[in-house]
């Protein structure tokens, strides 16, 4: 055989050998990844992130102008109410006080029952007294002496108008006692309420917690010159704790709080691994009009060991459910299609959707259960003979 050919004779085997792989090719059905069409609960949520905070927290701020004498607690801190928190000085109040105490001291004396003032007009009263009880006796000598003709009646006369006099000044006396112990006492009291409102005063240097917490901010330190109404601390009641959420505007509307509130499936960068649930107490009426979103708060189904203020937290909204729905895995669906096996073939369908998340859609219309709907469909056409394998079994 010539050399010629054996070259022709191996063109036309290498020939036959690709025009049978095609063939071969041509005929096998394209393998396929199919999952089937089942039955389970759909559910529709919305993405949302958020921290963690305090269910009550107070900016506790300065009532006056001065300078920060003391700082008694530190960040962390667990406080009662009204325990100390810092001291601002306040010398012209405290100089004031000390003034008012030292007045309200000597009217006490005054108006108590050692006063000097009303000892005197009390023993001039008891002078008259006396004065009078002689007085009395002597006139009524003076009548049984007149009766008998013993006496002149001018006598008896002077006699009457000496117990007159004296008992009227028995009765001014007793009056000006009277008189001077009220005034004694209103003067006392008056000092008295003015030095409370001077403690009340000299009091506003005094930074007290208004509730029971944990100091989570302290804004100033000792020396600092502080203005009236400055935020100086911040303490939260951390006994319960929430969770603020952000939430787009263009999601809002499908969220509720009240007795129908939304569940809440969260996760925390500080428990991976681990999925918590809540549910939505409120949803502040006011937006973040920069941010274009609203604050909504979530209440936690049971509290976190080791959760705290400030953590982050990423949360899955559900807004919608519904159970005993036709699913079938996302990568199946393209728009409103859906691609199925039917008889050994592909078949694209055109479907109704429901509820869609990131592994599963609801087809309202358009399938059966049980039936196998392709994942993959890379280099499948419609029409082409397919040969199913169920993802994850390869």
């Amino acid at each position: 055989m010539s050399r010629v050919r054996r070259r022709w004779l191996w063109l036309v085997v290498v020939v036959a050998a690709v025009v049978a792989v095609i063939g071969i090719r041509l005929i096998r059905p394209h393998t396929v990844a199919v999952e089937p069409v089942v039955r389970g609960r759909a559910v529709e949520a919305v993405y949302a992130t958020g921290t963690v905070e305090p269910a009550t927290s107070v900016v506790v701020r300065s009532r006056i102008a001065e300078h920060v004498a003391e700082i008694a607690v530190r960040e962390g801190d667990r406080v009662t109410k009204g325990q100390l928190l810092a001291r601002i000085e306040n010398p012209v109040r405290g100089y004031a006080l000390s003034q008012g105490e030292t007045q309200l001291a000597k009217a006490r004396a005054q108006a108590g029952p050692r006063s000097p003032a009303l000892g005197v007009l009390e023993a001039q009263a008891k002078a008259l007294r006396a004065q009078l009880a002689l007085a009395r006796i002597e006139h009524a000598r003076t009548e049984k002496l007149a009766a008998t003709g013993a006496v002149p009646r001018q006598e008896l006369d002077a006699s009457r108008a000496r117990v007159d006099q004296l008992d009227a000044q028995l009765q001014a006396a007793e009056a000006q006692v009277r008189s001077t112990r009220v005034e004694l006492a209103a003067q006392r009291d008056q000092l008295a309420s003015q030095v409370k409102s001077l403690a009340i005063e000299a009091d506003e240097g005094a930074v007290v917690a208004p509730t029971a917490g944990v100091v989570l901010k302290k804004l100033v330190e000792p020396g600092e010159l502080v203005s009236a109404n400055q935020a100086l601390f911040e303490v939260a009641d951390t006994s319960e704790l929430i969770i603020e959420l952000h939430v787009d505007e263009a999601d809002i509307a499908r969220m509720r709080d009240g007795r129908d509130a939304s569940t809440v499936a969260l996760s925390f960068y500080a428990f991976p691994g681990r999925a918590f649930a809540g549910t939505i107490s409120r949803i502040l009426p006011e937006p973040d009009r920069v941010r274009r979103s609203y604050t909504v708060e979530v209440k936690l189904d049971a509290p976190i060991p080791g959760i705290r203020v400030g953590m982050t937290a990423e949360a899955n909204v559900i807004v919608r459910r519904k159970d005993n729905a036709l699913l079938v895995p996302a990568e199946a669906v393209d728009g409103d299609r859906a691609w199925f096996v039917v008889d050994g073939r592909a078949e694209p369908r055109v479907v109704k959707t429901g509820i869609r998340d990131l592994v599963r859609v609801e087809i309202v219309d358009g399938a059966r259960d049980g039936e196998l709907a392709i994942v993959d469909r890379r280099g499948v056409t419609a029409g082409a003979r397919v040969e199913p394998v169920v993802r994850g079994t390869r």
